[in-house]
């Protein structure tokens, strides 16, 4: 049997140890993480999305939060481009009339846009546009997870059950939040690359 040497550091073994799992709550994240945390994300670039239909989102209240522009949403990619307004008469029929709202999910401290589609010029509408409105203004109050129904051919927004706490919106203002969303999604110019390809030159 080998002898103790005096200068081995002695261990405690895991019988010496509390149980950390003994007191589950104790490592139970709170609902209000995200908000409570004290680590503060940096915005560098935002999302421009609808919602998904499985998170719960809120749009920041207030006329200060909206934004209404002439946009257009590429087909295949889906992204969405703010357009000058001096190029509307050069794309006729592609530019729509959008409300551009800062909106927030559940579990995500990084707001995104919501971009929602308003009557053209010749005021015609459809349920489903008028639908994510209706979605929207109820989200300036309530946490809504909006779900897209086929068969009524509408949005119809689910409110949540739980006493979720308020969203804890970023300090940044409406026009940091835009440039952050387009800045490599604005077209102010006829060769850009999107039109181009529009157009059929590339």
């Amino acid at each position: 049997m080998s002898k103790l040497n005096n200068s081995d550091p002695i261990t405690p073994t895991n019988a010496c140890r509390p149980d950390p799992f003994a007191n589950l709550e104790r490592l139970r994240l709170s609902q209000d993480f995200a908000a409570t945390s004290k680590v503060k994300p940096v915005l560098t670039s935002l999302a421009v999305r609808k919602p998904n239909r499985s998170e719960f989102v809120r749009v920041r209240p207030g006329e200060m939060w909206r934004f209404q522009a002439g946009t257009m949403t590429q087909k295949d990619s889906r992204e969405t481009f703010l357009i000058a307004p001096e190029l509307f008469d050069a794309i006729p029929g592609e530019v729509q009339s959008t409300m551009l709202l800062v909106t927030i999910a559940r579990l995500s401290p990084i707001p995104f846009i919501w971009p929602c589609r308003l009557p053209g010029v010749d005021g015609r509408s459809n349920r489903w546009h008028e639908s994510a409105i209706e979605a929207a203004r109820l989200a300036e109050s309530r946490w809504v997870r909006v779900v897209a129904d086929m068969s009524a051919g509408s949005y119809v927004p689910h409110v949540a059950q739980g006493n979720l706490p308020e969203p804890a919106w970023p300090d940044d203002s409406m026009e940091d939040l835009l440039r952050l969303a387009f800045r490599d999604r604005f077209i102010d110019d006829l060769n850009h690359p999107v039109l181009r390809q529009l157009r059929g030159e590339i």
